[in-house]
């Protein structure tokens, strides 16, 4: 998540307040990701005629038998990533996904390859091993790019919370209080993944070291604030609470703190690469 910039990045939907537009599915932040990883992306969306549901099957079995597990795009549920994790004889693959309803994959079968978005697979192909500090010095500059519109989500989200005729719709403010949730619970996922990025470049980066720790420090600090507010799983009670305009507004204020944080760590990401040569 760090080499891709992910770790970095805030995304949340102020219009819709649609839960999907907090998890980072974007080609770009994927390929980036993959790289980072030696890997290459192969996206083979369906539907597929007979010919090519066969090789696809194959190439599917043969990516499992070799510990590469292909991602697989809204298998089950909304179109979010997952992994096919194994094979029946009967044609039927096993996944795993946020939306699984036990401990157990999900099962799937060819009418469940649909589109693009619904059983989608991608293949990792491996390339050569990339230059660790290259990709880590593309982490960087990601992250630095990404500052000023994670700010400025932050800000909106948190001037959103405080409007408080935009909430008079209960049906419109209890999927937002998902769609808050969700955006909380992914940043403070990608916050710990950036502070971990940063400290392990302390290792190929000197100079910069301390730069490094102080935006590391800031996004644990980040990670405290929202574990504060809520990152456990969902439940109705997290949506009666944020009906009550109080309670909005203590979001908001928390949010304000977790702004600061991220403008500190901006800061200090931005003093550790001036540092670091192209």
């Amino acid at each position: 998540m760090g080499a891709s910039g992910a770790a970095f990045d805030v995304t949340i939907d102020l219009d819709g307040f649609d839960p999907l537009a907090a998890t980072p599915r974007d080609p770009e932040t994927m390929a980036l990701a993959a790289r980072a990883a030696g890997m290459k992306l192969d996206d083979v969306p369906p539907p597929y005629d007979d010919d090519l549901r066969e090789l696809v099957g194959s190439r599917i079995r043969e990516a499992i038998d070799e510990k590469l597990p292909p991602l697989i795009r809204g298998a089950v549920g909304p179109p979010e990533y997952g992994l096919v994790v194994g094979y029946t004889d009967d044609d039927r693959y096993l996944v795993r996904t946020f939306f699984d309803k036990d401990e157990k994959p999900s099962q799937i079968g060819w009418p469940d390859f649909i589109d693009a978005d619904h059983g989608g697979p991608i293949f990792l192909d491996r390339t050569a091993t990339p230059d660790r500090t290259a990709i880590a010095r593309g982490g960087l500059d990601a992250g630095i790019a990404r500052a000023t519109p994670s700010e400025a989500a932050l800000s909106g989200l948190a001037a959103a919370l405080r409007d408080d005729a935009r909430w008079a719709d209960t049906k419109h403010a209890g999927t937002a209080a998902f769609a808050d949730h969700a955006m909380r619970v992914v940043l403070a996922d990608k916050r710990a993944a950036a502070a971990r990025f940063l400290r392990g470049l302390r290792s190929l980066f000197t100079t910069p070291g301390g730069d490094l720790l102080r935006a590391a420090e800031s996004y644990g600090y980040v990670v405290d604030a929202l574990e504060k507010l809520g990152t456990k799983p969902f439940d109705a009670s997290v949506a009666m609470r944020f009906l009550d305009a109080g309670h909005r507004r203590g979001i908001a204020k928390a949010l304000d703190t977790v702004l600061g944080h991220e403008k500190e760590a901006h800061d200090a990401l931005r003093a550790a690469r001036a540092t670091i040569r192209s």
